[in-house]
């Protein structure tokens, strides 16, 4: 399928060009709950809310108690913020990309000193937001690929509030919105060397 290249999107008006069974995908009781309370929220606030209080609103209506805050150690201003106003009204666990302090040297990757010597560990943040019984879990910013294996080390429902994107003030969108931004994209960047680290 190419649904980036229809025009018309008849399967918003409840007519798809290519009809599928879809309502089996659904039969467990969380995957039906989760479905019906997105739509809700959807279809009550659509274009009112920000995508932090969407996150709100869904939480409270599915019943959730227990938050999950993993976030990434340059966002950890804006964590603070989002952290506070979670815990407003739920129990907040959070848990930052540099637990357990994994090295990188370990990993065998040769990086920027400016960044520091200790690697994202996503696995284990989902682990320690695992113990904590989190019924939720919120993205903040995780690296490409960290991202990935949080979600592959976590079993529960996951979303994600902000993605990273350090160029664009983690405004992925605006390389799109751009049209002098959308023009240089998909080029393969210059890579930088052990020599421009020394």
């Amino acid at each position: 399928m190419r649904c980036d290249l229809c025009k018309e999107k008849p399967c918003a008006e409840g007519n798809p060009c290519v009809p599928k069974e879809s309502r089996s995908l659904y039969l467990d009781p969380e995957s039906a709950r989760i479905l019906a309370v997105g739509a809700e929220v959807e279809a009550k606030y659509y274009g009112m809310l920000c995508r932090l209080d969407e996150i709100l609103e869904f939480s409270r209506r599915m019943g959730v108690s227990r938050i999950g805050l993993a976030f990434c150690v340059g966002l950890a201003e804006e964590a603070a913020v989002v952290g506070e106003i979670f815990a407003r009204e739920f129990t907040l666990h959070s848990v930052c990309c540099k637990v357990g302090g994994v090295s990188k040297k370990e990993l065998g990757v040769v990086g920027a000193p400016w960044l520091g010597e200790a690697s994202c560990n996503p696995a284990q943040q989902a682990k320690v937001l695992a113990e904590a019984d989190c019924e939720l879990a919120v993205l903040l910013g995780l690296c490409v690929g960290h991202d990935m294996l949080f979600h592959k080390n976590w079993t529960r429902p996951v979303t994600t509030l902000a993605v990273k994107d350090r160029k664009l003030g983690h405004n992925p969108l605006a390389a799109i919105y751009c049209p002098y931004l959308r023009k240089h994209l998909g080029k393969k960047p210059r890579e930088r060397t052990e020599a421009d680290f020394s």
